[in-house]
């Protein structure tokens, strides 16, 4: 077995080109799905801070007054003026806009300042600004007309950006919210006989569990792409199987009375050592380049390498089928179009293409019993929890899939008899 072993690792090392594009491939794209994807996803990224200002130019007092002489004006009774006046008073739109941006909770990562319109435009501009919100004169006296008299209002509030980014988005977002949330509480104060009541909204919040660290994007794509690159090599050595069998190698090795089984162990063992390989550089190399697994201590890495070490044996038990399909059919390019769609449903289930999450459960399910979605889940795990507990189900299922491909490989396998 030593020999085919060694003629299986010297056949894929002379095929340099082969084994350049299986290392280079999954780090070129790592490091490209990292750089397109890190501003949408990336967990490292710098935590929001929106710079915004405020442009008050309404002057609130004089526009109660003008709203109280509205009142006086019309045709109401004294009560009913009085009434309206009263809770007239009691809401004040340009305060509650100022003191929503001075909440706790908004304060932490919106930063707010008062300023000129002139001055303003120029901050945003030069970038010192994101945005500014503008409350025009007149602001006050609109609202109140629109709420208590109903009149259509000719000032509105404004906000002016100078390009469209995430922090603008994000302040576009807040203040429409916060203005749906304030026209639902005046609208029903309108029918609870204007006692304003605060809206039952859901509670939320984010909870962080100690012990629990974060499996970002880039981990992402660095895990699933090296499993998927990993899985091909399964596919590449069984089809190297077809020039020894067009050039009648195997059959001159069951002609030597050499065990044919050995010549499965040599592809079987070689897989493994392709894959392992491969996946110790794609996962350092990317490490080195993207810092993936940031301060992780060597206990991860063990762990990782243990994960590593059982998906491999999984895809050279994987290959050992393919190898002993490749020999029983005559159409090689059948096989090999079996052998890559296999492969594909392996990746789009087990989670190498996106996450599962978006799947049907069944599907999920079905993903969890693949080596590389059960592998990639595993790691998952093992990147936030460290608990070398999650390791032993899981890679004793991939120890167990090995052997069970292995076992399926020497059954079918040609014999004298059969080849």
């Amino acid at each position: 077995m030593r020999s085919f072993l060694r003629k299986d690792l010297l056949v894929f090392w002379r095929d340099r080109k082969e084994v350049l594009i299986s290392l280079l491939a999954p780090i070129l794209l790592i490091v490209v799905l990292n750089f397109a994807f890190s501003d949408l996803f990336g967990e490292d990224a710098e935590g929001l801070d929106i710079d915004l200002g405020i442009v008050l130019e309404d002057d609130e007092s004089l526009g109660f007054e003008q709203f109280t002489e509205t009142v006086l004006g019309m045709d109401l009774s004294e009560e009913e003026k009085e009434a309206m006046i009263a809770q007239a008073s009691s809401i004040s739109p340009g305060g509650l806009m100022t003191s929503f941006f001075s909440d706790p909770e908004l304060s932490g990562w919106i930063t707010t300042r008062e300023l000129s319109e002139v001055d303003a435009k120029e901050k945003v501009a030069n970038g010192d600004l994101d945005a500014f919100v503008k409350i025009p004169d007149g602001f006050t006296y609109d609202v109140l007309s629109q709420l208590m008299l109903d009149q259509p209002a000719e000032n509105a509030l404004t906000i002016q950006i100078e390009e469209q980014s995430t922090e603008s988005d994000t302040i576009h977002n807040i203040i429409s919210n916060y203005l749906d949330t304030l026209n639902f509480q005046f609208a029903l104060q309108g029918v609870t006989d204007g006692e304003l009541q605060d809206p039952i909204l859901p509670q939320g919040g984010r909870e962080v569990i100690e012990g629990v660290e974060s499996f970002g994007i880039s981990q992402y794509f660095t895990v699933a792409m090296s499993f998927l690159f990993a899985l091909f090599i399964a596919s590449t050595v069984a089809m190297k199987t077809t020039t020894e069998k067009r050039e009648r190698v195997f059959n001159r090795i069951i002609l030597t009375n050499s065990n044919p089984i050995s010549f499965l162990m040599g592809k079987t063992i070689s897989t493994f050592c392709f894959v392992w390989l491969q996946l110790m550089i794609v996962f350092t190399v990317s490490h080195l380049l993207l810092d993936v697994f940031e301060g992780k201590a060597m206990a991860f890495w063990f762990g990782a390498i243990i994960i590593i070490t059982c998906f491999s044996l999984a895809v050279a038990g994987l290959s050992a089928v393919f190898t002993t399909i490749t020999l029983i059919i005559n159409n090689t390019d059948a096989a090999n179009g079996a052998f890559n769609l296999v492969i594909m449903l392996f990746a789009a289930v087990g989670g190498n293409f996106f996450p599962t999450q978006g799947l049907p459960e069944w599907l999920q399910k079905i993903g969890e019993w693949t080596p590389n979605g059960l592998s990639l889940s595993v790691f998952m795990q093992w990147t936030q929890f460290g608990d070398f507990q999650t390791l032993i189900i899981p890679m004793v299922k991939l120890f167990v899939f090995f052997v069970g491909c292995l076992l399926i490989g020497i059954v079918l396998f040609p014999r004298r008899g059969r080849a």
